[in-house]
């Protein structure tokens, strides 16, 4: 048993010096993190991350969807490399942590079971399950899309509201404050429709946190 794991350790070290990883945005050698450090230091932080309060719920937006941070959020959904959910989820926890929100669930964008099946996998639901993880409190599987519906890209603010129209659905109660993670905010569609579907269910506070935001 105990001989396994080492030979299980070393073969892994093994890749590690045949195929060291390297920064999926720059290609630079890193120490296994999937962005390195010299391009997270390009990451331009919003100034202002709260985007609109609206009684129980809090809208938030952590950087801007540029440079590193939009292929970064490319890279996790067309290119399916995995891994890139721990770099972007890191930035997620500090925020909250540095924000000082407090919250008993982690929720995500949930999609139809067609949409995951085109993509492959929810981005949104990797980093929820990192930020799971990392506090030690369950994911809220409760909230579904029930209604397919066409891609956002190319849809302005009122198309995109209309597309989104009764998209989502909580199939219980939830006692306790909620985070929600997104990859992206446009318009704040997909935002004010899940939050407006959760709010029905809740008392407690949602704190809905996009890893980047739009802006022309």
């Amino acid at each position: 048993m105990n001989y396994s794991k080492g030979k299980s350790s070393n073969k892994f070290n093994l890749l590690n010096i045949l195929f060291p990883p390297h920064c999926l945005i720059c290609g630079k050698e890193t120490n296994g993190e999937g962005i390195c450090d010299d391009c997270k230091k390009t990451i331009e932080y919003l100034n202002y991350p709260l985007i609109e309060h609206k009684k129980n719920i809090y809208f938030y937006a952590i950087t801007r969807y540029s440079g590193v941070m939009e292929k970064a959020v490319k890279i996790l959904k067309y290119k399916k490399r995995k891994i890139i959910a721990k770099d972007l989820s890191k930035i997620i926890i500090h925020f909250v942590e540095e924000q000082g929100i407090h919250f008993d669930y982690v929720a995500f964008i949930p999609m139809t079971r067609f949409e995951q099946t085109e993509r492959g996998f929810n981005q949104t639901y990797l980093l929820a399950k990192e930020v799971s993880t990392a506090y030690q409190i369950p994911i809220l599987m409760s909230l579904k899309k029930v209604k397919r519906t066409d891609k956002q890209v190319g849809l302005n603010k009122k198309e995109r509201e209309e597309n989104l129209k009764g998209a989502f659905r909580m199939e219980e109660a939830v006692k306790g404050d909620v985070l929600i993670v997104d990859d992206v905010y446009t318009t704040g569609s997909t935002a004010r429709e899940i939050t407006k579907t959760m709010v029905r269910k809740t008392k407690s506070n949602i704190y809905f946190v996009a890893l980047s935001r739009k802006i022309d």
